[in-house]
Parts: C-alpha cells; structure tokens; sequence
C-alpha cells in the first residue's frame, strides 16, 4: 500500500495597519466660511486690523491658505467680512439692551453691563472693536465712524425718551451725553481686560449713566 503525503500549506501572517484617524469631515460651504470667518475674528483680535493675514487664519483653522481665499479671496475681503461681524453684533447688542419703553436709566445700566459681560464672553469681538476704534489714519476708519453714528443714534433715542418722560433734563445735551456715553463702554471694556474687580466695574458703570440722567445741581 502506498502512502502518499499531503503537501504542507503554509500561510504567512499578513500584518494590516488600519488608521484610526477619522476621515476628514468636508464641511458645506456656509458651515467652513462661518468656521473661518470664526478664526479671522479671533486672528484679527491677536494681531490687529492691520496686521492679521490669511496665512494666520489658515493655521488658526487648520486649513490650507487657498481654503481661506476660496471665500475671502483678497486681504480686503478678509477685513471686510471681519469688520461686517462686529458692526452686525454691536448693532444687535445694543438693539437688545435699547428696547423702547425703557427708563433711560434701565436701558444704559443693561447696555453698560453688556459691554463688561461681553468683554469676557466674547472677548476677540470687544478687542477688534477697541483697535478699529483707533485707527484713524486707516482706511476702514470712515467705515468706523458710520457705525458711530448709529450707535451715537440709538443712545440719544433713548436719552430724547428720558427728555420726553421727565427722567433727563430739558436743556441736557443729549448729543454730548451719547457720545460719552459710548466712549464709557471702551472704558468698561478696557476695565475688563485690564483685571478690575466686579465691584469696580459695576460702579464706573452706574456712576456713568447717573451722570447723563441726574439733574445739574443748582449753581452756588
């Protein structure tokens, strides 16, 4: 009887290396320019109107450069879209904190205290605001007093009610009082970034809106 043999099989183990880094997510279009104008604000707070770049969003992102010019293709469109997200969110600011119908004292306490919580909540919209506000040799500074006067607007609608209620004098110079009054919320925003307390914070505030909506005392 023969015995015939089986030949031997060998089988090599195979080594299969599988990432575990997820695919990259392709965002919509109106998602990633969201996402990056997000990025060109916070760049833009770091470094200054007049310094932040593409390149410096894109890192910010995690993108490439051409990504970012896919939706702002030039430094001016940048600045543009940047400069639009701040008026946009102090015009909401202070449509929300300037309703009508409110005493004036009720309505310039919340916008006074906005401007404090913000300049912690969102801190790069309140830094961007601050440097536009001093650039008064660049070109976006004309664009910047537009946005002055609605703001200047709105707070003297507020002050002409106060005029019309009897809570602010007659003769008051409701267009010196708006202006300082806006100029105060630089300062309770600089107030903020530079450490003071709460306390400090809450009584520059209030000690600013008696003084646009107290009566002058009588001269000696």
């Amino acid at each position: 009887m023969l015995l015939v043999s089986k030949p031997s099989i060998t089988v090599s183990a195979v080594s299969i290396t599988i990432s575990s880094a997820p695919p990259r997510t392709r965002l919509a279009p109106q998602v990633r320019r969201a996402q990056l104008l997000d990025c060109a604000v916070a760049v833009f707070a770091e470094h200054g109107i007049a310094r932040a770049t593409h390149s410096q969003v894109a890192a910010r992102a995690g993108v490439s450069m051409a990504a970012v010019h896919v939706y702002f293709r030039a430094r001016a469109d940048l600045v543009d879209a940047v400069l639009a997200e701040v008026e946009a969110y102090l015009l909401a600011m202070t449509a929300e904190t300037l309703r009508p119908g409110q005493p004036p004292q009720t309505a310039l306490l919340a916008l006074g205290r906005r401007f404090a919580a913000d300049a912690r909540l969102r801190p790069a919209l309140i830094r961007v605001w601050l440097d536009w506000s001093t650039g008064v040799r660049d070109g976006v500074w004309p664009r910047y007093l537009a946005l002055l006067d609605q703001l200047h607007a709105r707070t003297r609608a507020v002050l002409r009610a106060g005029q019309a209620s009897g809570d602010i004098p007659a003769g008051a110079d409701i267009t010196a009082a708006a202006r300082l009054f806006i100029g105060g919320g630089h300062t309770v925003a600089l107030m903020q970034f530079a450490g003071a307390s709460p306390a400090e914070v809450e009584a520059t505030i209030v000690l600013l809106v008696r003084g646009l909506v107290s009566r002058p005392a009588a001269p000696v």
